[in-house]
């Protein structure tokens, strides 16, 4: 897999006040630090309870003993991989990798020698015992033969991480070829496939409890810095547009930081969307936050939409998301329509590190499907533990769900999500869950399919196909036509003459089908667009210029995609 550089990896250490430090110097103490090898594009973020129960719940279920065992500073790094996998970052070393293993459906801890060392403690579970003449030629390159081993335990399994001790201490980490009671009888042959080795003579486990007060101390002097570039974007591009201002609040880390810097520079309406589909912790944090902070905040409410378009589209998918066009954008356009017909300066928490796409945007950009609307980002160039040092600084609460185990906060059914966040929207709402699995069933997915997230595509990319065929899952959703035996042909034939064209199959699709969810109304600047009966209606204003039938999701996501057909038309 190929591995995205973002940006800039900022990551260092102090080891005097063992702290991380976002700058050559420690804030605290002002000695100089050291850099952190991780893997880009280095998104580091706080582990937060939820987080750390879970790193210790693998390592106890694989190692008998927990890797974390008082209080210290732990950092995750997000890390290229099949789902949710993040490095763990103790004391200012990789001690090992925490990953969803999308095939038993649990996590798995993936040690380094490091935090090996903190694992083992001296008979615990996951371990091969080697001799001393055969650690010589594991730690020049070799692997794990069976010669030279001397003991192990007896319930490992073939593929499991297990910890290569040599008297008292772990010189490597690897996984097993073959499981215990196979080794039980073998005289020769790779027992442990060797991935990591000691370097440096056992753990160095400095003293713990600094909390993340000292934390922000060490690194006020950068986060301030990175505030005051912020707060120049925002008043240069306040100044410089005149136009209402107004922050999108998801409810979300980035958009919280976004809203606390516009607030320092004026005073804007406040935009949060309401899918119908928000977690309900969310809902109630961002109305929370309105009446604590005082914003004037609007929100905008897409009601049941969400499951109304699971009838006309199906299930959304990472490669069909017309879920973000119905239930988001739809919203902010009526929003737009009815109170900034002229436009508006929409700042957004959007960051580079969150994608490839992101890191090539511009800091201003305009969304194509909401052409009124002139974005911005203040934090383009944060990582996420800019974010957070920031959100500390300032002292400010934050939406409870990231305590429980969330990384991002969006939509609970969003086709986005790893694997790794649907158990946790499992443990966190199971009759949610369940209520969402019995309709997946009822749109024809095989138990299987949902188990393994299969849901999550309209077709299964390569690696997702693989794993099905591996899983002898029958997969790979292929959509079947949709049928429209009773097309509305007043409605369509109110479009087509508006539009100066003959009735299509296309408008045949956007007039039976519309869901009213209002996308239409940010391509017109002529009032032509009215729902009648919560359906599209174009009035005597409209000019033909077609650019809201383009836009139109009915259109983009079912016409144009072959899913529509045999209609009476």
């Amino acid at each position: 897999m190929k591995i995205p550089y973002l940006g800039p990896i900022s990551l260092s250490w102090c080891r005097a006040c063992n702290v991380p430090v976002l700058a050559e110097r420690c804030g605290v103490c002002g000695g100089p630090t050291e850099k952190v090898p991780i893997t880009p594009p280095g998104d580091i973020r706080p582990a937060f309870e939820r987080d750390i129960e879970l790193i210790n719940e693998a390592a106890i279920s694989q190692f008998g003993s927990p890797l974390i065992k008082d209080e210290r500073v732990v950092l995750l790094n997000s890390v290229p991989g099949f789902d949710r996998f993040d490095e763990v970052i103790v004391d200012g070393v990789v001690a090992g990798a925490l990953r969803y293993d999308v095939k038993r459906l649990c996590y798995e801890f993936m040690p380094g020698v490091e935090g090996g060392n903190r694992i083992w403690n001296g008979g615990g579970k996951g371990f091969v015992r080697v001799a001393v003449d055969a650690a010589a030629f594991i730690l020049r390159g070799a692997s794990v033969l069976m010669p030279g081993v001397v003991d192990f335990d007896r319930e490992i399994q073939a593929g499991q991480e297990v910890l290569v001790v040599c008297e008292d201490s772990v010189i490597a980490v690897g996984k097993t070829r073959f499981s215990g009671e196979e080794a039980a009888k073998a005289r020769k042959g790779m027992f442990v496939k060797v991935r990591r080795r000691l370097v440096e003579d056992g753990a160095h486990i400095p003293e713990g409890g600094q909390g993340w007060g000292l934390v922000v101390e060490a690194n006020r002097e950068v986060i301030e810095r990175y505030e005051k570039e912020a707060l120049q974007f925002i008043r240069r591009s306040v100044e410089r547009k005149d136009l209402p201002v107004v922050v999108s609040f998801s409810g979300g880390k980035d958009s919280l930081a976004t809203l606390l810097l516009v607030r320092k520079v004026v005073e804007p309406k406040v935009l949060f969307v309401d899918t119908g589909v928000e977690f309900p912790e969310t809902t109630e944090y961002v109305e929370r936050m309105a009446d604590a902070l005082g914003l004037d905040l609007i929100i905008t409410r897409a009601g049941d939409r969400f499951w109304k378009g699971l009838s006309v589209f199906g299930m959304s998918g990472r490669d069909y998301r017309w879920c973000c066009k119905v239930c988001k954008l739809g919203p902010v356009a009526k929003v737009m329509d009815e109170r900034f017909p002229q436009g508006v300066l929409n700042f957004i928490g959007q960051r580079r590190y969150e994608s490839l796409v992101r890191s090539r945007s511009r800091r201003m950009w305009r969304n194509r499907w909401l052409p009124r609307q002139l974005c911005a980002s203040p934090i383009q160039s944060w990582s996420a533990l800019h974010v957070w040092l920031y959100l500390m600084k300032e002292g400010v609460d934050v939406n409870p769900l990231y305590h429980r185990g969330l990384e991002r906060i969006g939509c609970w059914p969003c086709p986005s999500s790893s694997l790794a966040e649907v158990e946790a929207l499992k443990e966190l709402y199971p009759g949610l869950w369940q209520g969402f699995v019995e309709r997946l069933s009822a749109s024809g997915l095989s138990d299987e399919e949902i188990k393994y997230g299969f849901w999550r595509w309209q077709h299964l990319p390569k690696g997702q196909q693989g794993l099905a065929e591996e899983l002898a899952v029958a997969a790979g959703r292929r959509r079947r036509g949709r049928s429209l035996m009773s097309p509305d042909r007043e409605r369509a034939r109110n479009i087509a003459g508006a539009l100066g064209t003959d009735v299509t199959e296309d408008v045949i699709a956007r007039s039976t089908l519309c869901l009213g969810c209002g996308v239409c109304l940010g391509h017109c600047e002529h009032g032509a667009i009215e729902f009648r009966g919560g359906r599209v209606w174009l009035n005597s204003r409209c000019r033909g210029c077609g650019r809201c039938h383009g836009r139109c999701p009915i259109v983009k996501y079912l016409y144009e995609k072959n899913i529509i057909n045999n209609h009476d038309s």
